[in-house]
């Protein structure tokens, strides 16, 4: 009879046994048995090991899982238990007991393991109780209790330094838990320098090719990667290899983690087809090695779709999320985080694709899941409440947009060290949002602050640095300190172009911002060459994510040859501009207020003012149903549109549009900012005019 209870999942094994196979005992116990005959029972021997063949479920409650008997022979098992032994290696049983139970993540069961083992050892035991306290270390970290884990190593280092030299091995194996703890808290420069001492003791005492050394190297590649100094993070991942392929087979799992991550690095690099090898090669041992609905296989397939996604091909993408959301909705729990994580990445591809209520919806289920199975502070709330940011930002909901950057930082704020890299990536989200509203001193404000604490965290030629220096630089453009903003855009330059591939699309936005500096500047050659630089870029590697920024491109260039009074040149980008806007965002979209404000100046450069009027009435209502009243975008098409009444010298319609521009300059630019003083102008020769 099958149980009634609802949190129990019936199960039917149906095991297929070899019984000419007499290395693994059996016997049939049925007339020993309780229930004698009415069950055929049979007793196996303790080290039966059975190997899974399949698992479906045969009806909405019962599942059948078909087992095969292995022998001592089954070479996949000889592998494995090997591998086993090796990573759950120890003096006593409970040490190896307690190994296991990391491994597989039973933190609590392990903490009890080590705390049992440590009442049993006496206290001058000092290297027991160091081992100990090094676990309990392991524990804490595995747990994201950093601080707890620091004080743990702390004394397992204190209780190993009264036996052990400082340059022993066992010394710098806790050191290397040690720095895993600080990369975790985004202390990169405190863990690179313990990971470079390491280095030194294991090279002075192990072998070129001890497993160590894979361990270290791979570390390090994941510091250097989160560090964003990409060639050394591929060094260092290239020799954790070099070290694996050593001392295990071709197919071993342990090679997947390094292949994942020099795939992941390569995608930092936009070398997509570089990832997606690599990602090809973790999924041929991960095929060879796991059950076909493995959930190791489901994070892969999750990579995959990711990069198809970054590379523009959605389908491809789609496709992937969702045989790895097939996986986890078999393997997992309908509200485990992992199915969260799928979602939400199937979102931002919605989003990208600018389906954007779907993308929302999608937010919406992890978010829904996150509730259930995660603590309010948990950084998956924090990540997803960015992405949902980046999704209004998208739909021109910037206040919207702002409610959710700021939400995703308080969570950070409680929950990471003050100079961690999230609370620098919240602030220059919701620095993005006051730029873009208009409010530049908040907007310098978040910038500065994020500024601070990557200078603190990173190298001084991280490319993120040079990102945020372009930010600055940015916000004294819009307020009319080009000369500041200069010397900014100098330093992201000046970064970027050391720390980055010559076609990687960051360097693209600096191009792209110093062209566009030096068009307000009117120093129209230099703005072009620059233009063209930020061009040639984007025609190569442009991804569908980037298009936007393509088209923004092209609607700078049209404006600097507006300037330049070439208009028929000027009209051929912006339309470009307008396409693939036209493509990619929805009928009212705060960007396309400046789209149209800007072939409406040209028509009006050539005199073709009925068109001028048509596109300055569509930018103007766009920007009244959808921008903050004193909006600059707004600000500019009301100044054009009083602009062209003046050039038709109809005196009175113009008049209500300078006047309203002016007001909208006088909350938000500083005094002496050359627009602001030109529309008082404006607005006092006409007052005179019309007294005449």
């Amino acid at each position: 009879m099958l149980s009634q209870d609802p949190d129990t999942v019936p199960v039917l094994f149906v095991m297929k046994i070899n019984q000419a196979v007499k290395s693994t005992p059996f016997a049939l116990v049925s007339s020993m048995s309780y229930y004698e005959d009415s069950e055929g029972e049979v007793l196996f021997s303790m080290h039966s090991v059975f190997r899974i063949e399949s698992m479906e479920q045969v009806d909405d409650v019962l599942w059948r899982v078909k087992l095969v008997l292995t022998n001592d022979e089954d070479r996949d098992l000889q592998v494995l238990g090997e591998q086993l032994e090796k990573e759950t290696s120890g003096s006593t049983g409970w040490s190896r007991l307690g190994q296991l139970l990391i491994q597989v993540g039973h933190f609590s069961e392990a903490k009890e393991v080590y705390l049992t083992l440590m009442d049993s050892l006496s206290s001058n035991n000092y290297e027991g109780l160091a081992y100990c306290y090094h676990q309990l270390g392991v524990i804490s970290s595995g747990e994201a209790y950093y601080k707890a884990a620091l004080d743990f190593y702390e004394k397992s280092t204190e209780l190993y330094s009264r036996q052990f030299p400082e340059n022993s091995v066992i010394r710098a194996a806790v050191q290397s838990n040690v720095a895993v703890v600080h990369f975790k808290m985004g202390e990169y420069s405190k863990a690179l320098e313990i990971y470079e001492n390491i280095s030194q003791v294991y090279c002075d005492n192990l072998p070129a090719n001890d497993p160590a050394f894979a361990t270290l190297y791979n570390n390090m590649g994941s510091l250097y990667g989160a560090m964003q100094i990409n060639a050394k993070a591929l060094e260092m991942y290239h020799k954790s290899l070099d070290v694996k392929k050593q001392i295990s087979s071709p197919n071993h799992p342990g090679l997947t983690v390094i292949y994942r991550n020099i795939a992941s690095v390569h995608d930092n690099l936009s070398e997509f087809s570089k990832a997606l090898e690599y990602y090809e090669k973790t999924l041929q041992i991960q095929k060879k090695s796991l059950p076909p609905k493995h959930f190791e296989l489901a994070t892969t397939y999750n990579n995959i779709a990711t990069l198809y996604d970054k590379i523009g091909n959605h389908t491809q993408a789609r496709d992937y999320y969702e045989m790895s959301l097939d996986i986890f909705l078999e393997t997992h729990s309908e509200h485990h985080p992992s199915l969260a994580n799928v979602y939400r990445n199937m979102a931002v591809v919605y989003d990208q694709t600018g389906d954007y209520s779907k993308a929302l919806n999608f937010f919406e289920k992890a978010l829904e899941i996150f509730d259930k199975s995660l603590p309010q502070d948990h950084p998956n709330f924090a990540h997803t409440y960015n992405n949902m940011g980046s999704a209004y930002d998208n739909i021109g909901e910037y206040t919207k947009a702002l409610e959710y950057y700021q939400k995703a930082f308080e969570i950070y704020k409680r929950i990471r060290p003050q100079n961690h890299p999230d609370l620098a990536i919240s602030l220059n989200n919701i620095g993005s949002m006051y730029d873009i509203m208009d409010d530049y001193p908040k907007a310098l404000e978040c910038y500065y602050q994020a500024l601070d604490i990557k200078k603190e965290t990173l190298p001084s030629h991280h490319p993120s640095i040079g990102s945020t220096y372009s930010n600055i630089g940015t916000i004294h453009e819009r307020t009319g300190n080009y000369s500041k903003a200069l010397e900014y855009y100098e330093k992201s330059l000046h970064i970027s172009e050391q720390s980055l591939p010559s076609n990687h699309p960051d360097l693209a936005v600096i191009y792209s911002n110093l062209g566009q500096l030096y068009d307000q500047m009117e120093k129209y050659t230099e703005s072009l060459n620059w233009y063209r630089k930020s061009l040639e870029i984007y025609q190569k590697s442009t991804t569908s994510d980037r298009m936007i920024e393509l088209a923004t491109l092209y609607n700078n260039i049209g404006t600097v040859y507006t300037h330049k009074h070439e208009l028929e040149k000027a009209l051929e980008y912006h339309q470009k501009s307008f396409d693939i806007k036209q493509k990619s965002l929805k009928a009212d979209h705060p960007s396309l207020v400046n789209t149209y404000n800007n072939i409406a100046s040209v028509y009006q450069e050539m005199h073709e003012y009925g068109k001028a009027i048509e596109f300055y009435d569509k930018s103007l209502e766009i920007g009244r149903k959808i921008l903050p009243e004193n909006h600059s975008d707004l600000m500019a098409t009301l100044n054009n549109m009083g602009s062209l009444y003046y050039d038709m010298q109809k005196f009175t319609e113009a008049l209500p549009f300078y006047q309203e521009a002016l007001d909208i300059a006088e909350k938000t630019l500083p005094t002496d900012h050359p627009d602001l003083q030109e529309l008082k102008e404006n607005v006092q020769v006409l007052k005179q005019y019309l007294k005449k």
